[in-house]
């Protein structure tokens, strides 16, 4: 039986019913940005009754609950309220792999202001004879993704933002990006972007950054 089948069988949101209930259990249980198709597939309903839904559990969860709802990469996830952070960080004992470093900040903040952008562009603009290492870094963390080649001699891969940047980041979309002329002169991507750098535990206890540390790679934040 798939999920759209048990839904339809037990409808919580009928008359009577409670659609906000139901759905902070689907983005409880998830853990992870849940958006409208998602939503629909799960629970058979259109986009206004959903949105409905979603406002009415947003208004739930005010004032002092422990949990609240994030509009973030395109959808929603349940993070926990960051007034009680330092209690839940007594009990979240592994978090993302540490903050990412100054030059993994500047290699990301160029590629979100200017994708799709090549490693080659990507050096201009640094002043590096290489950014490889960024890159590959930011690919394994999953916030930057091959998109195309671009049609010039060589064919060299571009690159763009993913969706797990967003959520990093805690943005809607790339519109909420700070914009560059709030932050004066020098390296303007790299400046606004380092503003939005979460502290850990940044995510709460359902954020998608908690997660097992990873080994530190010595080379990694240096130019070869």
């Amino acid at each position: 039986m798939s999920e759209a089948d048990l839904f339809q069988q037990a409808p919580l949101w009928d008359e009577g019913g409670d659609l906000p209930g139901a759905l902070e259990a689907l983005f409880t249980a998830a853990g992870e940005v849940l958006d409208l198709a998602r939503l629909r597939e799960l629970t058979g309903l259109g986009d206004g009754a959903l949105l409905q839904g979603i406002e009415k559990l947003q208004e739930r969860l005010q004032g002092t609950c422990g949990l609240r709802l994030l509009e973030v990469g395109g959808g929603w996830r349940m993070a926990t309220h960051p007034a009680y952070k330092e209690l839940v960080s007594r009990l979240v004992t592994v978090t993302r792999s540490g903050k990412l470093t100054p030059a993994q900040i500047e290699t990301l903040a160029i590629i979100a202001y200017r994708q799709p952008i090549t490693i080659t562009e990507l050096n201009a603009i640094r002043g590096v004879t290489s950014s490889a290492n960024q890159v590959k870094s930011l690919l394994e963390r999953e916030l930057i993704t091959p998109a195309g080649r671009k049609p010039v001699v060589g064919r060299p891969m571009m690159y763009a933002t993913t969706r797990s940047f967003l959520v990093h980041f805690g943005l809607r979309n790339l519109h909420d990006l700070p914009r560059l002329g709030d932050f004066g002169e020098g390296r303007l991507e790299a400046e606004a972007l380092a503003a939005l750098e979460p502290p850990l535990p940044a995510d709460g206890l359902f954020g998608t950054g908690v997660q097992a540390a990873a080994s530190h790679d010595p080379e990694e934040g240096s130019e070869p």
